[in-house]
């Protein structure tokens, strides 16, 4: 089966403001997960760091930023909430 394009001059597509690498269409975001990361990631860090009791939706909240992007550093390690002790 043939496969459909809309945009005869190719796929649609929009580029990082500050890189000019692609990035998705749907992203709501008008720089790459890699700039973004390079930009956001020293302030999110301090405000985790100065801030106890911070979760995800609370950091993705104050910067504007998507929940996932946030999960994303903490499962790779780049993050790390405070644990408070009982």
């Amino acid at each position: 089966m043939p496969r459909l394009n809309l945009n005869p001059e190719g796929p649609i597509t929009r580029h990082c403001e500050k890189c000019g690498c692609r990035i998705p269409v749907s992203s709501p975001y008008d720089k790459c997960k890699e700039c973004m990361k390079n930009e956001l990631f020293p302030k999110v860090k301090e405000f985790i760091l100065n801030n106890y009791d911070v979760n995800e939706m609370m950091v993705a909240q104050e910067f504007g930023i998507d929940r996932s992007l946030i999960h994303e550093w903490v499962r790779e390690g780049h993050l790390e909430y405070k644990r408070t002790q009982l």
